[in-house]
């Protein structure tokens, strides 16, 4: 990567986006992005403290950084969220989208362009899996549908335009310092907690029967990187690692990194309706093929390293008290 390159990233002081702008750091590039939190998550980037939704604000900012790579992570992306606030999550995900797409068509045309799916676009699908990129999209929930929306109005920019966009469909991925609004990082906090002596020695839970296929983030914005690099424009792209990895088997291993005797408990308000398959597997050989990505991080370091995050940020908080 060239070292006078410029990177932008929309949701940068997020999960991903941080991740993703440590990366590209780390490739020599140099890094802007824009976010609604006062201060940059990520030292050593141009931060902007501003709204996706200000179109013209938006494209003056990118006109002036003149990115060649442009990475649209901005988003409601917790789907429960979506279902709490549908007007505002469909606005953010939907609208947004289509605020970036008209910033990046006036304020820099000729960059390239990613827009982060999901895999919950798939819905329930009947097809066996892996799922590769022509299976139909049948979103079953409001997040799905709303990433849908977004993939398709890019493409539709793409071809209309000819701007060059290429989309990832992201399918399940963790790493230290994801929300506990997670699954896998939820289990991780409560399993140091109760290693540390400040919770019941009891884990809540929520439906154990899927399984899912999961990423480490690390894995995750190497993809991101390597699409805008080597994929090929107006092409859907999966994220995936090819495994269904049950969530019994993910709780077994959480719970295998304490020392104490924990209880599971089932929590009728953790829940959530199915909307979509048990058992829900990507074919990542597209990506492969085009850019030579494989994800590399396994399940066990996945939940080694969140478990290792949650011992450090307890213990912390623990001694200031």
């Amino acid at each position: 990567m060239a070292e006078s390159q410029c990177a932008f990233i929309t949701g940068i002081n997020g999960f991903v986006g941080i991740y993703l702008a440590e990366y590209l750091l780390s490739h020599g590039w140099s890094v802007s992005g824009i976010d609604r939190q006062e201060a940059a998550g990520c030292p050593g980037c141009d931060y902007v403290q501003g709204d996706i939704l200000e179109t013209a604000d938006l494209a003056a900012i990118l006109a002036q950084c003149r990115p060649e790579r442009i990475f649209h992570l901005a988003a409601v992306s917790i789907p429960a969220a979506v279902d709490q606030s549908p007007r505002q999550a469909l606005s953010v995900n939907i609208g947004g989208t289509v605020s970036v797409l008209e910033a990046v068509r006036t304020g820099a045309p000729s960059a390239r362009l990613l827009l982060v799916g999901s895999s919950k676009q798939y819905g329930d699908t009947q097809n066996s899996s892996p799922v590769s990129e022509e299976q139909i999209c049948r979103p079953a929930d409001l997040y799905g549908i709303s990433k849908y929306a977004g993939e398709m109005i890019g493409l539709q920019y793409a071809g209309q335009f000819g701007m060059d966009i290429r989309i990832a469909r992201s399918f399940n991925h963790s790493g230290p310092g994801q929300p506990p609004t997670f699954v896998c990082s939820d289990w991780a906090r409560q399993t140091a907690a109760i290693e540390l002596g400040i919770a019941d020695p009891s884990i809540r839970v929520g439906d154990l029967s899927q399984a899912i296929d999961f990423c480490h983030v690390g894995d995750v914005v190497r993809a991101y990187a390597l699409i805008l690099e080597k994929g090929i424009s107006g092409t859907v792209y999966n994220i995936c690692s090819g495994t269904a990895v049950s969530l019994r088997s993910i709780l077994a291993l959480t719970i295998a990194k304490s020392s104490r005797t924990i209880t599971v408990v089932e929590d009728p308000s953790r829940i959530r309706k199915k909307t979509g398959s048990a058992a829900l597997v990507g074919d990542h050989s597209r990506i492969s093929r085009d850019t030579g990505w494989e994800p590399v991080i396994t399940i066990e370091k996945i939940i080694d390293d969140l478990y290792r995050y949650w011992m450090g940020i307890l213990s912390s908080a623990t001694n200031k008290k």
